[in-house]
């Protein structure tokens, strides 16, 4: 049960990142699990943004559009049968004389069979028409088990590059981090060597989701053979995601966002 915790963990961490992952061996080995403890299972308060959405606001990307007060809600279905609900919610405030764009990502198990929910919390800064990733924190509960992981990311790391260089087709960026894993009782778990994500344009494409169509960017991004293609569509940001593995994510509802034309 250790050795799923950890495989569980780390493959929900590295979807959330946009990590190619896979919980065929964790989702077989525990089947009758599932089955006995679905019914036990409480589903946790659904988390809300801390403010209203401001109408006047304006994003600083409409491809990542960190707009405070905005709700985005998707549904994950897992080449292995799970299927998960993940809702973000996006606050700001002002941290050293820069506004500081705050996302939590909540997945929780639907079927509750495998006991599953997450807290991501990931940091935000706007460097021009370009969006700085800060930080990431995971807390995860797994079959009661807590854990967490931090990425400690490298200074200046895009998670989204200039709407006018994701127009073309090609254009590519980096960013690195180091995973520090932490678990109650034991020392961390620091990898020796950085993790780089690699992100690549494919250029536009039209994406069907449960919620209408969107004329969207399509971004593929590469952990060394691992790779997951990732559709924005302005105003609205990350609508679809397909893994290579089969795990798939669709938008299903949202709330003070706006799809835009560009």
């Amino acid at each position: 049960m250790r050795g799923n915790f950890i495989l569980l963990l780390l493959v929900a961490i590295a979807m959330m990142s946009g990590c190619d992952g896979s919980v065929k061996n964790a989702n077989s080995s525990n089947t009758n699990t599932n089955s006995n403890t679905a019914q036990s299972f409480k589903q946790p308060d659904p988390i809300r943004p801390t403010s209203a959405v401001d109408p006047a606001f304006k994003t600083c990307n409409p491809y990542f559009p960190l707009v405070p007060g905005s709700v985005a809600k998707y549904v994950i279905n897992y080449s292995s049968g799970i299927v998960a609900d993940l809702t973000v919610v996006v606050d700001a405030a002002d941290e050293e004389n820069r506004k500081v764009f705050t996302q939590r990502s909540q997945l929780v198990d639907r079927s509750g069979g495998m006991r599953i929910v997450q807290t991501i919390t990931r940091k935000f800064v706007c460097d021009g028409d370009r969006v700085q990733i800060l930080s990431e924190l995971t807390d995860g509960n797994i079959e009661g088990q807590q854990s967490s992981a931090e990425f400690q990311y490298r200074d200046n790391s895009l998670a989204m590059i200039d709407p006018k260089s994701l127009s073309i087709k090609g254009s590519t960026w980096q960013h690195g981090f180091r995973p520090v894993y932490r678990r109650p009782g034991q020392p961390p778990s620091v990898s020796d060597q950085p993790t780089i994500i690699v992100f690549e344009v494919t250029g536009p494409e039209e994406v069907i989701t449960p919620v209408g169509t969107f004329k969207t960017i399509g971004v593929m991004r590469k952990i060394k053979d691992n790779t997951v293609m990732d559709y924005y569509a302005p105003g609205l940001g990350l609508v679809k995601r397909q893994a290579k593995e089969g795990t798939s994510w669709e938008i299903k509802e949202y709330s003070g966002l706006k799809p835009q034309d560009m």
